[in-house]
């Protein structure tokens, strides 16, 4: 009987593949990654042996081998889910422009279906509170935050709620820009996004009132903003926050371009125009129509004009503001940001 021959450990398959990478010999180099691939992880050694497979991944990914190197993250994970392993797992991604996978972030499966998720990435100032409140009425599905906390931070996905909330229904509202870490897990887990924008003039004096009622204290200015005089608070939304507002709106309409994802535009504008007539857009969109009687009685809780009025931050709820108050020199300095994004076309941004 012919004697099957024994694998190799894996740090000798590790010592060839460096031999074959360090002689450009890529017709050997297949055939031993293979073999690494087929390696089953020993019982008692296995955060050992997913860092062996995370670490020549990394030679790969060096070398920008980036497809072998995306091989050996996902096989390092499938090991051992270490949150390390995503870092260069996103950025071999991002550099083969491939889709994340359900299989990347939970390589061992959920025990639950998928749930349906709402979720509204918004400029701040743009009407998401109310939409968010509307739509959770209507459905009665549950509220969830998808970031890690509030503050400072930025609003980029967090994995370990995305996994917590995945066989539940869900309405997320979050200011998140379309990062391709974001991107990608929005692939994986399925989220198809509603982009809400709102004109940017407007936005800024809105964000200003909104820092003058106490929301000045998760910024980085929370000590000083109170102290300036009317046009330098506006000069600081336009020197340090409006460049956000650019990059969010720019990174979306070139993941919508490449149709990455699939995304439905919003703006502040229309649902100012017609808000039941805007709802029903975004249920629509997510294959949850309801009548107009229905969508006219939620809006009307929601603005507090029911039994149950809800908390709600559609501001004035009017537009024009930002060219009335905003100087022709301080409306110039924003536009002029456009510049440095030649591709994208601002004009839901009233640009």
């Amino acid at each position: 009987m012919e004697r099957r021959q024994e694998s190799q450990p894996l740090p000798a398959y590790r010592a060839q593949l460096e031999r074959h990478l360090a002689a450009r010999d890529f017709n050997a180099l297949a055939p031993c990654l293979q073999s690494v691939l087929a390696l089953t992880a020993p019982v008692r050694e296995r955060r050992a042996f997913a860092d062996e497979l995370h670490s020549l991944g990394r030679a790969l990914f060096d070398r920008e081998l980036y497809a072998a190197a995306i091989e050996l993250f996902r096989k390092a994970i499938s090991v051992e889910a270490r949150p390390a392993y995503y870092v260069n797992l996103s950025s071999a991604l991002t550099a083969m422009a491939q889709l994340g996978r359900l299989s990347d972030y939970a390589p061992h499966g959920l025990a639950a279906p998928r749930g349906q998720h709402l979720f509204i990435a918004c400029a701040p100032k743009s009407g998401s509170t109310f939409l968010k409140n509307a739509l959770c009425r209507l459905t009665g599905y549950r509220e969830q935050y998808c970031f890690y906390a509030h503050g400072q931070n930025e609003h980029d996905l967090y994995l370990p709620i995305l996994l917590d909330g995945f066989g539940e229904n869900l309405v997320t509202q979050q200011h998140c820009r379309a990062a391709e870490a974001n991107v990608q897990l929005m692939q994986a887990f399925g989220i198809r996004p509603v982009v809400l924008v709102r004109n940017l003039f407007d936005a800024v004096i809105s964000q200003r009132d909104y820092y003058r009622q106490g929301a000045a204290v998760n910024t980085y200015h929370h000590a000083e903003f109170a102290e300036l005089d009317d046009a330098a608070q506006l000069d600081l939304l336009i020197e340090f926050v409006v460049p956000w507002y650019f990059q969010f709106f720019a990174s979306w309409q070139r993941v919508a371009r490449a149709q990455r994802l699939d995304v439905l535009w919003l703006s502040y504008e229309e649902m100012l125009k017609d808000k039941p007539a805007a709802v029903a857009r975004v249920l629509d969109f997510y294959g949850l129509s309801r009548e107009r009687a229905e969508i006219e009685t939620a809006i009307n809780a929601v603005e507090g004009r029911g039994e149950q009025p809800q908390f709600n931050k559609f501001n004035r709820g009017v537009a024009g503001r930002g060219q009335a108050q905003l100087s022709a020199a301080q409306q110039a300095r924003i536009a002029a940001l456009q510049r440095f994004y030649p591709a994208t076309d601002f004009r839901l941004l009233g640009l």
